[in-house]
């Protein structure tokens, strides 16, 4: 139960003390959007051992300041922990396809949940997450920032919206890739650091997006290995090395590029110096 102690620290959670925290997440893949998220998401959500929420992305954490109406629906704990129970029928699919796939019973020993705007919160959201699960786990997704913003202008200003590439403006996307939150998504040595200073050392993994197509089942068995389950080959999918949730492939215009190099220049700086990753 959630003991009075940690019903005053919250600051933005609302608790009523009668919660299960059994059921409150041990990992959680913070993303940013655009980074490999939903891959990571799609290639452990049927290991045996393994819970991960349904949908993908709750919003639950990185909606309660800002209240988005798209986002938010409630900051009760109880609200948030009925996510981390299957329903029986999802639990027999799962025992089947776990049977079917691995020749193993379902029988999750960590739960977990993948929202991508958890990466770029404010520390005190933060310090809720940890106040209800001091040891939770955090898997951050980093990759080159200019990619990465324009993947997801794409997404947002030509896929989602229905509309052709030819018919958005450079000052539109200008404008998408100058946003405050943009910009925040780049910010990966930052973001490292804020969560690491709250979690328990080695609680914190950071994956290289570029692994999923160099590497994509070295990189699965050390986060197998980083979330305590079992790590083994036969629960990585052949398909593997594909992409999940791609954006057409559409080279950077050089303005667009030129624009965002600038944009981005300390970012990649400081990523190469904390990370060790040369994007250049």
């Amino acid at each position: 139960m959630v003991s009075e102690e940690v019903r005053r620290r919250l600051r933005y959670v609302r608790a009523t003390g009668s919660e299960d925290l059994r059921r409150f997440p041990d990992f959680l893949i913070i993303g940013p959007q655009r980074t490999g998220t939903t891959w990571l998401h799609a290639h452990l959500r049927f290991h045996p051992q393994v819970f991960l929420s349904e949908p993908k992305e709750l919003y639950f954490f990185s909606s309660l300041k800002t209240r988005d109406p798209k986002r938010f629906v409630s900051d009760q704990l109880g609200h948030y922990l009925r996510f981390f129970r299957d329903p029986p029928w999802r639990r027999a699919a799962k025992l089947a396809l776990c049977l079917r796939n691995t020749g193993e019973l379902y029988r999750p020993i960590v739960r977990g949940e993948a929202t991508a705007s958890y990466a770029a919160m404010d520390a005190d959201l933060i310090d809720d997450i940890v106040a209800l699960k001091p040891d939770v786990k955090a898997l951050l997704m980093i990759r080159h920032p200019i990619e990465r913003a324009w993947s997801h202008a794409k997404k947002d200003l030509v896929r989602n919206a229905k509309r052709r590439f030819e018919d958005v403006s450079a000052d539109e996307f200008r404008a998408f890739f100058s946003d405050p939150y943009q910009r925040r998504c780049a910010q990966y040595a930052a973001m490292a650091e804020t969560w690491e200073r709250r979690l328990r050392p080695g609680h914190l993994y950071v994956g290289v997006f570029d692994q999923i197509a160099t590497r994509p089942q070295e990189m699965l068995l050390d986060v197998m290995r980083f979330l305590g389950v079992r790590a083994d080959p036969r629960y990585v999918d052949p398909n593997a090395d594909s992409p999940v949730n791609p954006t057409a492939a559409t080279r950077i215009p050089g303005e667009h590029r030129a624009f965002l190099a600038g944009l981005f220049a300390d970012d990649l700086r400081a990523a190469r110096e904390r990370f060790g990753v040369d994007w250049t």
